[in-house]
């Protein structure tokens, strides 16, 4: 065993605000073989200690806070030249920038718990974001080598994507495929229809459609991960109370969802605990044959979001 310094992000505080050191250190915990260390302030930047074997660094370096690391060996420090092994450019994930895009560090974590927690015993992992937006969560998995596919409600999505799927692919010389067409019987409100996006070995489909229809839309064939960011109350108004609550989608939705997933598949799922609560998104998947999986990254966004992550888990 080795010991490392691992230099958190400034960046990372923009994802986690005030809490960044506890989500670092609850995201980092998941990483096998490692032993954590103190995070440190020293000369005005944040590091997490660690030992681990350098068979570990590759890990390591694809935490979402993660942005360097060194050997310490007393007050020597040496800087390692540790690669993540992304592929892709970094731009495909945070090269666009919208309003209610989900920040690129949190979908990582999201993404990283996932990986951690999984076991369907699979070699060639498949994900799913059944609130997928413009398809953070889905380009993160394909840098990662994992083919992914998402669902938007938004029929305007899927343009928006290509858009900016070509502009990316012709600044940085990527080579890629990109096609369309339509799950089921094409109709007249757009619902069904896919666009494919091919590169590095990898795929990602992004279909229009309902998430509460995600097993009709996305067939039989099981997924490894489902990682997501649920809106936080602005988009589902019109609860009996009047309340910006989500949870109604999510109550109709969690057994498509977890019908989706494989044996030892893993949902990741990121909501504001303020609306729904906690007890209230469990209950949501009660029933469904899910254990939940205790990883505390609540980090406050606002005054009105306290963003959590709901980890669960199908047996295998």
């Amino acid at each position: 065993m080795t010991n490392f310094a691992l230099l958190i992000s400034p960046a990372a505080r923009g994802a986690y605000f005030a809490d960044t050191h506890a989500v670092a250190r609850q995201e980092a915990s998941g990483v096998a073989g490692v032993d954590l260390g103190e995070i440190e302030t020293i000369g005005g930047m944040d590091f997490l200690f660690a030992s681990c074997g350098e068979a570990r660094l590759a890990d390591l370096m694809r935490l979402s806070f993660a942005q360097g690391i060194f050997r310490v060996d007393g007050p020597n420090w040496q800087p390692i030249e540790a690669s993540a092994g992304f592929l892709l450019h970094p731009d495909f994930v945070s090269g666009e920038k919208y309003r209610g895009k989900t920040n690129e560090m949190l979908t990582q974590l999201l993404v990283n718990i996932a990986l951690q927690e999984a076991d369907t015993g699979n070699d060639a992992l498949r994900v799913i974001d059944p609130m997928c937006g413009r398809g953070t969560s889905l380009f993160w998995a394909m840098r990662y080598g994992l083919s992914a596919t998402g669902i938007e409600q938004d029929p305007s999505a899927l343009n928006e994507v290509r858009r900016g799927l070509k502009k990316w692919t012709k600044l940085h010389r990527q080579k890629h495929k990109l096609s369309d067409g339509w799950v089921q019987k094409s109709n007249k409100k757009g619902i069904g229809k896919y666009l494919d996006f091919q590169a590095e070995g990898q795929s990602v489909r992004i279909v229009t459609g309902d998430t509460v229809q995600a097993r009709d839309l996305l067939g039989k064939r099981p997924f490894d991960l489902l990682v997501t960011d649920i809106p936080y109350g602005v988009q589902h108004m019109g609860g009996a109370d009047g309340a910006r609550s989500p949870l109604a989608v999510i109550q109709k939705a969690a057994a498509g969802w977890a019908a989706c997933l494989a044996p030892g598949g893993v949902m990741a799922i990121a909501y504001n605990c303020n609306i729904p609560k906690r007890d209230e998104m469990f209950a949501a998947f009660d029933g469904l044959g899910l254990e939940v999986l205790e990883r505390n990254v609540a980090h406050r966004m606002s005054e009105s979001i306290v963003r959590d992550v709901l980890v669960l888990r199908k047996p295998t």
